[in-house]
């Protein structure tokens, strides 16, 4: 049924909701400071205000229940708003022969255009569709029928305006529905672009991993932050570029795809795992201390190291690990966690090196 983000239908729908407790709060008193109000405006009304601040304290509490609430919501405005007045005012103009419709029935003709445009919020075209044609039906025609029957009504000021807005307006107003069809298509299809360039700007076309520049902008926030708790892991593919040269790029290719993926595979779904640049990766973890970021990087070493890579074979790594400092910037965290991995490539590789600050 919904077309468009839910938490922005549902933020609408409790406004919709309020308005329309409103409304009736404000009928229900301007009808009893009336000197002689109709009976009928003294307990539609107020019964309505009941309802929309009923509906609204439902939804507000249990936003599962949107679609629910919504079609109470909009059965209370079709029958209490609209139907009902105009059944009731038909009934004592056709019967009554000193009462006229256009001093009986309440200020309601534009409703029957306000459910169809509330449903261009909620619901689907062919629904907004089935509901204008019945809101005409029901409630529309068989006051233009009766303004057609009764000529001195019909070209009253007030038998003008019901006739055009429940006839030639609410028309106009349902035959956007095909247009309301269209620019959902093609918001949805702009979403969709923006998502498709939003992962482009920040992925790596090979691994699809994070790329260099989605990496630094977490970086930023983690130096930004301060917390100690937070740490960046920086690996390199040993030997890559032996594996280049004897089995070819295509084959490097394979083994950098496969090593994101097995790291990929260890990680939190929340962890940052980018391609640094080359053969090299850099991790961004939030909240995990010294002990907590040390064995992620033995577990992603392990990851790498424990199955063959078809056509290089046995392939390793070697890494190097640190915490944020408060003092840090990009450039002193990069300088030391890239420093601790050259110091586990220069003592054996495949391995983790740690910098003093997890000391």
């Amino acid at each position: 049924m919904l077309y468009t983000d839910e938490t922005f239908i549902r933020r609408t729908a409790l406004t919709t909701l309020a308005i329309a407790a409103l409304l009736a709060g404000f009928t229900t008193l301007i009808h009893y400071l009336e000197p002689d109000p109709y009976p009928m405006n003294l307990v539609i009304p107020p019964l309505m205000l009941l309802i929309s601040s009923f509906l609204w304290g439902w939804l507000y509490r249990r936003p599962e229940s949107l679609q629910t609430v919504m079609r109470l919501g909009l059965a209370t405005i079709f029958l209490g708003g609209s139907a009902l007045p105009a059944w009731i005012s038909l009934g004592l103009a056709i019967y009554r022969p000193d009462v006229t419709l256009v001093d009986r029935l309440p200020p309601m003709s534009s409703f029957p255009m306000a459910i169809i445009v509330v449903m261009f919020i909620f619901a689907t075209p062919q629904t907004i569709i089935t509901t204008a044609v019945v809101v005409w039906i029901v409630i529309s025609l068989p006051i233009l029928i009766y303004l057609i029957a009764h000529p001195t009504e019909l070209w009253s000021p007030r038998g003008l305006e019901m006739a055009v807005t429940l006839g030639p307006i609410t028309a106009i107003v349902s035959t956007l529905v095909p247009f309301q069809r269209v620019l959902q298509q093609r918001l949805t299809s702009l979403q969709d672009e923006r998502a498709l360039m939003q992962v482009l700007s920040e992925r790596d076309s090979l691994t699809h991993l994070y790329n260099r520049r989605a990496a630094e902008e977490l970086l930023s926030i983690c130096v930004a932050d301060a917390d100690s708790s937070d740490g960046v892991i920086l690996f390199d593919i040993d030997h890559f570029k032996r594996i280049n040269d004897t089995y070819g790029h295509q084959a490097g290719d394979v083994v950098l795809v496969a090593v994101a993926m097995r790291c990929s595979q260890v990680l939190r779904q929340h962890d940052c795992l980018a391609r640094w640049g080359g053969e090299e990766f850099l991790v961004v973890l939030r909240h995990v201390g010294a002990e907590v970021i040390e064995r992620i990087a033995e577990e992603l070493r392990f990851a790498i190291a424990s199955e063959e890579i078809e056509p290089a074979g046995s392939v390793t790594a070697s890494f190097g690990v640190s915490l944020v400092k408060p003092t840090d910037t990009i450039e002193t965290l990069l300088q030391r966690v890239d420093q601790a991995m050259y110091a586990a490539k220069t003592s054996g590789r495949n391995r983790v090196m740690t910098d003093q600050s997890l000391s």
